[in-house]
């Protein structure tokens, strides 16, 4: 067995969920407000599902959300090309203009990947799913999220029909392997979601720094 399978193994027999130190959301919302237009629709193919997508990083450095903020898979299915998260890691003007988010990321950009705010308002949903690779298994992703503005009543985070809290400004790695659904009720709920490549080094980058309560 390969080293970074067994690193693997030890991190999901761990937590579901590990926190790690956060960050200032109150001052990443303000910081956020330059970019007010160009929040793109999350999935676009499904207008009636009230999701938006702001993108810290993309396949090419910018805004357009195209296909950052697509179903890759359904990109694939209308274009025939075949893209993965792992690709889509070039920073746009939201990391390097966000100061209180690049100072916040800077320390995991080695491992980051697809990574951007995700806006639910009211109606929003995602059903049950699961945030496993199951299209490309040359490489191993794990999942991590930054509650930047939540609250146990606007919005509920079912994780193995469990409800889970999470504070704004706190971020979290956690096991997207098991099912998982979530869904508001206000408007302006809001996420940071990062994809990150797992190896050995991040293992041990995660031990090294989670949050021990």
């Amino acid at each position: 067995m390969k080293n970074i399978d067994k690193a693997m193994i030890r991190l999901l027999s761990m937590s579901d969920w590990q926190e790690f130190k956060g960050f200032d959301h109150k001052k990443m919302l303000k910081e956020l407000e330059p970019f007010k237009d160009e929040w793109k629709r999350y999935n676009p193919r499904k207008t009636e599902n009230n999701r938006w997508g702001l993108s810290v990083t993309s396949f090419d450095g910018g805004l357009s959300g195209k296909p950052d903020l697509d179903s890759l898979l359904n990109y694939e299915q209308e274009t025939g090309i075949t893209l993965h998260n792992h690709q889509c890691d070039v920073p746009t003007l939201v990391w390097e203009e966000s100061t209180e988010l690049k100072r916040f990321l800077e320390p995991w950009k080695k491992w980051i990947t697809r990574c951007h705010f995700l806006r639910l308002d009211k109606g929003a949903y995602f059903p049950d799913h699961y945030d496993v690779n199951k299209h490309d298994f040359t490489y191993d992703e794990i999942r991590f999220v930054g509650f930047v503005n939540a609250n146990k009543y606007g919005f509920k985070w079912v994780y193995d029909d469990k409800l889970f809290n999470g504070e704004s400004g706190s971020f979290w790695y956690f096991n997207g392997s098991k099912r998982h659904c979530v869904f508001s009720t206000e408007n302006n709920i809001m996420l940071l979601v990062v994809c990150m490549n797992f190896d050995e080094e991040l293992f041990i980058k995660m031990i090294d720094t989670a949050i021990i309560t």
